[in-house]
């Protein structure tokens, strides 16, 4: 019972502030007060009346009527259901008029059937403390998640969802002070709004990313030759400077062309448009905070120092060179597990295993494993500190293979893991560690900088690809509210009003 409580802890949280809200908005939302804006000469003494088009339904009954300056604050109470426009009269002349639907239940709201009501401020408030309770429990969540397991596809997905919970909950709290009346159409209408405001705020961004990714690209093409794989920096930067503007290029396009008239309030082009705009803010704005938790979980493991009780550490092979020796890249991962071992042996006195992982190419003189066992011997590290692992021909098959070799080495139910790889490759390799049940932490040698940033984006596109199913299933959610909210929005100026 308690594990499925809390599993549901947020639908049960909200369900029980809907039903506090409901029952308040049902005590005090029978009278509200217009705020109706006129132009009225009243200088001659006129005392202007207020008058009330219901078609003969007896919807409301007025409290009182105020005039400061050009607006009047006319307090109404509602009798029976249906539609009334009130408005003021002085003479021959009349204000602006106020739309007030009197729903079933005796509560009246502004404008449409979802607008503005009595006690939405305490709804919006409670929208607000509801988005600071699950933010604070995302943070906790996090942090709960990096002690436990630094290398889950959750951490960037609770990482992402922060970043975006945190905007929304900025963004309700400015209108909370800016707007105080406000209806549940304007709330979700201003949710949908800010998803644009999100996108455009980070065009800069993304244009100084796709500046560097271009200028650390081109010295790639010249060091490393010229690939398609060489310009995934730049493809992808420059894809999100387009991305983050597509939101606004998308509702340009509808207004002024006649593809789908959104120009007509009733009309389904209208509604049509809102949802194409919409799912275009949505689908950039979730892969922006996916790919910021991807930046910011990428430089954690990057950082991290394993602690100090390992029994093992993996070297993590990749091309060697044409004569047996290590490239610069493979060479400073070897330098990182020493490096990590000699800190280990000062804190603790504890003495590691490496063990170099790698088959040999058909391309390669030897193994990489090999290669990587003759620089140790090279460095000082005796034979009787080294287990090889040369039949691996990738990062999954290291752990694998790595693996099977430590259970058969020693008898210690969970021995100590880690593994040195270069710093972009960190993460990734702990989320390939783990889908194989291997507790193992990473340490990250570093590379060269024109190299670490198109490195970083191709695993930016591996953990995608590794988690669609994730990342398609909570698309999949906030497409369903985008739907909710058209259809909503559909009803409550089509059907109801």
């Amino acid at each position: 019972m308690k594990k499925f409580f809390l599993r549901f802890r947020y639908l049960f949280l909200a369900v029980i502030m809907l039903i506090a809200c409901y029952i308040y908005v049902l005590f005090t939302g029978n009278e509200y007060t217009c705020v109706i804006n006129h132009e009225l000469d009243l200088s001659n003494g006129t005392a202007p009346v207020v008058e009330i088009d219901d078609e003969g339904k007896d919807t409301l009954e007025v409290l009182y009527s105020r005039i400061k300056g050009n607006k009047a604050y006319v307090g109404v109470r509602s009798k029976n259901p249906g539609r009334a426009y009130v408005s003021l009269v002085a003479g021959e002349n009349s204000s602006s008029i106020e739309v007030l639907y009197v729903h079933r239940n005796g509560v009246i709201t502004s404008y449409d059937f979802f607008g503005d009501f009595n006690g939405s401020f305490i709804v919006r408030v409670c929208l607000a403390i509801y988005m600071a309770i699950l933010l604070a429990d995302l943070i906790i969540m996090y942090r709960r998640g990096l002690r436990k397991n630094l290398y889950l596809t959750r951490n960037i997905l609770v990482c992402g969802l922060i970043i975006f919970i945190a905007g929304s909950f900025l963004m309700n709290l400015i209108n909370l002070i800016i707007v105080p009346r406000m209806g549940l159409y304007e709330v979700f209408l201003s949710f949908m709004n800010f998803l644009e405001t999100f996108a455009i705020l980070t065009m800069p961004v993304a244009v100084i990313m796709a500046v560097l990714a271009t200028v650390s690209n081109i010295r790639l093409l010249q060091k490393e030759g010229r690939t398609w794989r060489n310009m995934l920096a730049t493809i992808l930067s420059l894809f999100l400077c387009v991305a983050t503007i597509t939101p606004v290029t998308v509702s340009y396009y509808l207004q002024n062309t006649g593809l789908i008239d959104v120009h007509k309030w009733t009309g389904t082009g209208r509604f049509i448009g809102m949802f194409i705009e919409n799912t275009a803010g949505i689908i950039v704005v979730y892969f922006e905070c996916i790919l910021a938790g991807t930046i910011v979980m990428g430089i954690k493991a990057a950082r991290h120092i394993p602690s100090f009780d390992k029994d093992y550490i993996l070297i993590h092979g990749c091309q060697i060179r044409k004569d047996g020796t290590l490239t610069k890249l493979l060479q400073s991962r070897a330098d990182r597990a020493v490096e990590f071992a000699k800190m280990q042996k000062k804190a603790t006195g504890k003495d590691i295993i490496f063990i170099p992982s790698g088959g040999k190419g058909s391309d390669e003189v030897i193994s990489e494993a090999e290669a990587i066992a003759n620089y140790l011997r090279s460095i000082g590290i005796p034979e009787s500190s080294m287990i090889l692992e040369d039949k691996s021909t990738n990062t999954y098959e290291n752990f694998r293979n790595s693996a099977e070799i430590i259970r058969t080495h020693t008898s210690v139910k969970e021995p100590g893991i880690a593994f040195a790889t270069t710093n972009y490759h960190v993460f990734r390799a702990g989320l390939l560690a783990d889908r194989l049940n291997i507790k193992a932490e990473g340490i990250g040698s570093r590379t060269k900088s024109y190299f670490w940033i198109n490195a970083f984006i191709r695993e930016f596109i591996a953990t995608v690809y590794y988690n669609y199913k994730t990342h398609l299933l909570v698309l999949a959610v906030l497409m369903l509210i985008n739907i909710l909210v058209t259809l909503m929005t559909y009803v409550s100026n089509v059907v109801l009003s």
